[in-house]
């Protein structure tokens, strides 16, 4: 590697990534410990700690005012349930520009967890058990023997619409009048008959997003089975524009039925008698570790404004799991329609188009961790591990110099890492925010270990975030996932409003991307970015999937696309394989992006846009000493290549 390539590296890193580092570390001005097996009557010394994160933190506030060094929470080894998430205040911060930190133990980890475990199973017939779980809602996900099991499910073709719905256009959830579809209709022989209604969803995925929806009744008419929607989401979810609507005529999975228990690993949790059955999957049910996930997250970090944000706290050595998600609540239903990458649809509209409104109708999901009004957040050398939300971290309203450094995501339904939200197109113009909006600024993500997440929500990338600025994305290891890698930026060039001009000066750098878009290959891209980013740059990174890799979608402008190695050649031993794109921008209303000193191994790419022909590809079908200097300095650096798990043989 030249010396060149490594000064130049270096301070481009440098000039984001520095804001977001937290103060030096300071003397310990008091520590705490917490230990599963304490007390919260106790005064959390060593001899007699704590047993609850929540009473540490309070211990924390009473004392922070005086602080002249760090206060370290100290989380032995084990096990802390929580039933709702541990709440972070501004009260809570760290004072006199010091940090509180919560430490977990480097012999045995500190697992932070939502679920409880289920026990005294039985068998009721087959290979199916069952045992009793005290829980009134509906349960999504499972873990047996730290394995995720599966909702009961199968793939059924709906026969059309049903019914009619009309909108008045003053609800609260209502933009406009309008009127669709109730309901669904299947055809009876196919589909059985459900005891319980209330518990089944439907999937269905289109091009790019993905929709989940809540049922309100099942009947029987004429043949069919008719399957009535949760309102107003069924609503909402009916009418999307461009060809993101639920369509009544097209392939459904219907899930989490009793009915519909065919497969090992496969469960259904009755909530009307309180028994959750399991179709056993080869294991000693009088043995296995059977958890539920029940809390709604795990924690939350919010200050009240931008002018008195929760500061200076830092979270390392913890391990996150076995939260739930019960979909997002609009009025009396539940569901999740997915715009685009981890943007909801949350309102109704006639027309389905969310840009009329300066995404004013869009929302994010529920995240694991929730962080927002905040400065000098860092979570290192964590494990977030089997999660159900619809993402793990979320910097989602005013959170600024903040760090995601060297983590593990593995096993989660929705995605790693989310930074800003779609409201955010005009600072303090969305409803949700306001008096205390604010761009999430100089937030790093940065050497974190990313494998087997959007397992439920397949529409989401990896690592996702909306209008930002000066945010980097850097050293990230990204493999198998199911649509995109990273996605940044939102607005479409086709859009009736005009470009934002919140987002500029991101960095996607040094990242290592291999095998996206596994199940979602027709749209997306590897690294994909959106809307006007003056200053904003993608380089050194490593990408190799047989897909979309680089692309800036319609209305990107100002991007620099740089010293990137990508390898889209399609490898699989399968009939009629198919290279991918080095490089996609598909419209003239893509302009003024700089292309140049990019490294391929195929030629395949299009280029349609304005003011942004590529300079200097090196076309290599065996890469180069320079190409390979990129491709190894790619993915995790060496203080966390640590954090990196055993894989399977590929």
């Amino acid at each position: 590697m030249s010396n060149l390539f490594r000064l130049r590296s270096a301070f481009a890193l440098l000039l984001l990534g520095a804001a977001a580092l937290p103060p030096a570390s300071a003397a310990v001005f008091r520590e705490f410990y917490v230990s599963p097996s304490g007390a919260d009557s106790n005064p959390g010394t060593q001899a007699r700690p704590f047993r609850t994160l929540a009473r540490a933190r309070d211990a924390v506030r009473a004392v922070s005012a005086g602080m002249t060094g760090d206060i370290v929470v100290n989380l032995r080894g084990g096990t802390y349930p929580v039933t709702a998430p541990v709440e972070f205040r501004a009260a809570d911060s760290g004072r006199n520009g010091f940090h509180v930190i919560y430490r977990g133990d480097a012999g045995a980890p500190a697992v932070i967890s939502g679920g409880v475990p289920v026990t005294g199973w039985t068998l009721d017939h087959g290979r199916i058990y069952k045992a009793k779980l005290n829980w009134d809602g509906k349960l999504r996900s499972l873990y047996v023997n730290g394995v995720r099991a599966r909702m009961t499910q199968a793939d059924f073709t709906g026969q059309g619409p049903w019914g009619e719905f009309v909108v008045k256009g003053d609800e609260p959830w209502a933009e406009t009048p309008g009127k669709t579809f109730a309901g669904v209709e299947f055809n009876a022989a196919d589909v059985p008959a459900f005891r319980n209604p209330s518990d089944v969803e439907l999937l269905q995925h289109r091009t790019w997003n993905f929709l989940v929806l809540g049922v309100q009744d099942i009947r029987t008419e004429d043949g069919h089975r008719i399957f009535t929607l949760q309102q107003p989401y069924g609503a909402i979810a009916a009418t999307l524009a461009w060809h993101c609507y639920v369509d009544p005529k097209a392939k459904f999975t219907i899930r989490n039925a009793y009915e519909l228990m065919r497969n090992p690993g496969e469960f259904y949790f009755d909530r009307s008698t309180h028994t959750l059955y399991y179709f056993n999957n080869g294991e000693d049910m009088s043995r296995a570790a059977v958890i539920a996930p029940l809390s709604e997250g795990l924690l939350r970090i919010a200050g009240n404004s931008p002018a008195d944000r929760a500061e200076n706290l830092t979270f390392t050595g913890l391990t996150f799991s076995y939260d739930h998600w019960q979909l997002e609540k609009v009025g009396d239903s539940r569901g999740m329609v997915g715009v685009q990458s981890l943007a909801l649809y949350t309102r109704f509209r006639a027309d389905g188009n969310w840009h009329k409104t300066h995404y004013d109708v869009c929302d994010l999901p529920q995240a694991t961790v929730d962080v927002r009004n905040a400065r000098y957040i860092r979570f290192e050398r964590d494990r977030f591990l089997h999660l159900s939300s619809g993402v793990a971290v979320s910097l989602v309203n005013d959170v600024v110099d903040t760090t995601v450094i060297g983590n593990v995501f593995r096993d989660l339904s929705g995605n790693a890492v989310n930074v800003g939200h779609p409201q955010h197109y005009i600072i303090g113009g969305g409803p949700l925010f306001k008096g205390v909006a604010g761009v999430c600024a100089r937030d790093v993500i940065k050497d974190n270990w990313i494998r087997d997440v959007s397992l439920d929500f397949k529409q989401e990338e990896a690592i996702s975030g909306f209008f930002t600025e000066a945010v980097e994305i850097s050293h990230n290891d990204i493999r198998g996932v199911p649509y995109g890698a990273i996605a940044l930026g939102w607005w479409w060039g086709n859009a009736e409003i005009p470009p934002s001009k919140v987002s500029r000066d991101n960095l996607i750098a040094y990242n290592r991307i291999v095998d996206s878009q596994q199940q979602l290959p027709r749209d997306g891209g590897s690294i994909y970015v959106l809307g006007e980013q003056p200053g904003s740059r993608i380089e050194y990174n490593y990408v190799r999937s047989p897909t979309r890799t680089l692309y800036a979608d319609d209305g990107s402008a100002y991007w620099t696309i740089a010293h990137n190695v990508v390898d889209p050649r399609d490898t699989r031993d399968i009939p009629n394989r198919k290279d991918g794109q080095w490089l996609f921008l598909w419209t003239p209303r893509i302009h003024d992006v700089t292309v140049t000193d990019n490294y391929t191994t195929v030629a395949n790419t299009r280029n349609e846009a304005t003011n942004s022909t590529p300079t200097n590809t090196h076309l290599e079908k065996d890469l180069s000493a320079a190409a390979l200097a990129i491709v190894n300095a790619a993915g995790l650096e060496p203080a966390y290549k640590d954090i990196a798990e055993p894989e399977p043989a590929k």
